[in-house]
């Protein structure tokens, strides 16, 4: 089935999804102060969000490539790649704090790509 060889592309979509969500997260801090329809149409017209959204499209277009390659059943479990890495970003991007166990949780669902990447 050659799952490893689709490991990059996976890597790529995981980031793509990560840097989609810091980028909401960012465009949503940025309006965090203002409530009701003026929020939503800030949101709409915030860069952060607008960048996102099209990061999110592309790694949309990715994932149906992986899609025509990779049983499903496969290929969502790999998307686990996507919590470790929104994660790191999350820590490190925007300075939020990570428990030890969810540091824990970070790690199993590490372990766990890692039995279903081995054949």
């Amino acid at each position: 089935m050659g799952i490893v060889k689709w490991l990059p592309l996976f890597i790529l979509g995981a980031v793509l999804e990560s840097v989609t969500q810091v980028f909401l997260k960012k465009g949503a801090l940025k309006n965090q102060n203002v409530h009701g329809m003026q929020y939503l149409l800030n949101v709409a017209r915030n860069k952060w969000v607008i960048t996102g959204v099209l990061v999110y499209v592309l790694q949309m277009i990715l994932w149906v490539v992986l899609l025509m390659y990779i049983p499903l059943t496969i290929a969502f479990p790999l998307t686990g790649i996507q919590k470790v890495i929104i994660i790191i970003f999350a820590a490190i991007v925007l300075k939020e704090s990570v428990s030890r166990m969810e540091w824990a949780g970070v790690f199993l669902i590490a372990l766990g790509i890692v039995f279903i990447v081995i054949p």
